[in-house]
């Protein structure tokens, strides 16, 4: 027992060969606790709410889009809307057949590549002219034919392209 003093008085405290730690000294207080889980269940609680109010925009969205799809669809005219390039970002199904392709898809896919219009001056004349204007453009069918039709297109600067609307159908050439 001496050493056991010895030591205590060497170092001015007591060293045990056992460290005790109080639980009570590394726990917060029990409100604060509380606060923590009221919290953390509020969090939960809002994330839920966001999760239903975004699953309901996507819905209303999603049922937007398709009642303007079938809109679209549905018109008796041709509608396409152009990039300034003369790629065509979107189409309707009546536009589409009217070129000889099964979907607007196709369309997209493959009138992007080939060329809607029948050339690259029919093409600058229809996409650069103003808004309201009118006139008949040649178009580029499927299978390579020249096709006349009566367009109204009017420029989109927001979004840097044209939307083009065929008014009247036209003939082979």
């Amino acid at each position: 027992m001496g050493g056991v003093f010895h030591l205590f008085h060497k170092c001015k405290r007591f060293v045990s060969s056992r460290h005790y730690v109080s639980m009570r000294d590394n726990h917060r207080p029990k409100q604060d606790l509380i606060h923590e889980v009221t919290g953390l269940r509020k969090q939960i609680v809002d994330l839920k709410e966001a999760m239903v109010a975004r699953r309901r925009v996507e819905d209303a969205l999603r049922d937007a889009e398709s009642r303007l799809r079938s809109l679209t669809d549905g018109a008796p005219v041709g509608l396409c809307l152009f990039r300034r390039d003369g790629t065509p970002i979107a189409a309707n199904a009546p536009f589409a057949r009217m070129l000889g392709y099964e979907s607007p898809a196709e369309l997209q896919r493959v009138g992007g590549v080939l060329g809607v219009f029948a050339n690259p001056e029919e093409q600058a004349r229809v996409l650069g002219c103003d808004s309201g204007s009118g006139s008949k453009s040649l178009f580029r069918h499927k299978d390579g034919a020249r096709l006349c039709l009566s367009v109204l297109a009017a420029p989109r600067l927001d979004l840097g392209s044209v939307a083009v609307v065929i008014y009247s159908h036209g003939v082979l050439e």
